[in-house]
């Protein structure tokens, strides 16, 4: 029963899909490692203190293509006097598309509260927001056929605006595996607004006086997860990982099945299909190397560009490194033999 309980709790995301349309946040593939950036009350819910990098190089072959680089770090600890649990977190997000480049730096707080919804399954609820800042820069290497100076939305000489970025986030886990989290970016929906004169119209060696104005606002995102460990009953060394992923800017969404499988908490591997948009093949190894306390955990991905972008494209890339230093030490196993058998 319980298990029928998270299966039907999975396929409600399901129904959310809508037409996969593209978002002004980066594409990452191994969304289940990258809980962070999208949820600040993940922060600190994996019981250790752990630092991350993902890379991504989206549509290799194209000119201008993505280009992302994250890097994030978060951890649990108590809160003095009032003896409670909290995480706190920080991602450093670089995102380059064209002449369009995104640096956004946010720090994340997650209150940890126990809620047992599950029978026999102990759980806990995380809420949790970040804050921090968005910078856009403009460049001016234009290459186009028509003289782009004449268009009074480019800015000639580039440009560089802040502004301020709030995120909320409410994420859910128990001890058996399952996890769900709901969460909103970009709350604040910055505006990053710029004007003047500039030389434009006429030709090239004769311009004119023009003025220009450029105008782009950060929409709000808002993103459902959920995944869910699955023993395999005669082999529990193979556990089934099943994920979704779901995000949507308010007027499209996109949705990302995964289907990982772990074996004896050392190797994983699966499959994910992004909705009209790419079917990806992962991997990766969890390594704890002994010299050095904690573990590691590598992970790659390929996507093979399903939509029509793939006449020009060899797919992307995308490599993520963790290494977490574990909190809490589990409990040893205790064994004892009765007197009667001596």
């Amino acid at each position: 029963m319980e298990l029928a309980r998270y299966v039907a709790i999975l396929g409600l995301s399901f129904l959310c899909v809508n037409q996969a349309l593209a978002q002004q946040d980066p594409q990452f593939t191994q969304n289940m490692n990258n809980r962070l950036f999208v949820n600040p009350a993940f922060a600190g819910m994996n019981n250790a203190i752990c630092a991350y990098m993902l890379g991504r190089q989206q549509w290799v072959g194209f000119e201008g293509r993505p280009e992302s680089y994250l890097f994030g770090v978060h951890g649990e600890y108590t809160l003095p006097f009032v003896n409670v649990q909290s995480g706190s977190g920080l991602n450093i997000i670089s995102d380059r598309v064209g002449q369009n480049h995104h640096l956004g730096v946010k720090g994340s707080y997650s209150l940890h509260l126990p809620v047992n919804i599950f029978a026999n399954d102990p759980g806990t609820l995380g809420i949790g927001v970040a804050l921090g800042f968005l910078q856009l820069s403009v460049g001016n290497n234009w290459r186009a056929v028509d003289q782009f100076f004449g268009d009074p939305s480019i800015p000639d000489n580039g440009l560089q605006k802040s502004g301020f970025d709030f995120d909320f986030g409410l994420y859910y886990k128990t001890s058996k595996g399952l996890y769900i989290g709901a969460s909103a970016t970009h709350l604040t929906q910055t505006k990053f607004e710029e004007g003047g004169e500039g030389l434009g119209g006429g030709f090239a060696n004769n311009p004119e006086v023009v003025d220009w104005n450029i105008s782009y606002e950060m929409a709000a995102h808002y993103y459902l997860m959920a995944g869910y460990d699955i023993p395999l009953p005669n082999n529990p060394l193979f556990v089934l990982q099943p994920s979704v992923f779901l995000k949507s800017d308010a007027v499209s969404a996109q949705v990302d099945l995964n289907m990982n499988v772990e074996y004896n908490n050392m190797f994983w591997g699966g499959v994910s299909w992004r909705y009209i948009d790419a079917f990806a093949l992962l991997g990766g190894i969890n390594w704890s190397p002994g010299i050095i306390p904690g573990g590691l955990r590598f992970g790659y991905a390929y996507d093979v560009t399903t939509s029509r972008i793939n006449t020009g494209s060899s797919g992307s890339h995308e490599l993520f490194l963790q290494y977490c230093l574990q909190l809490k030490k589990p409990v040893p196993v205790q064994k004892h033999k009765s007197p009667r058998f001596l």
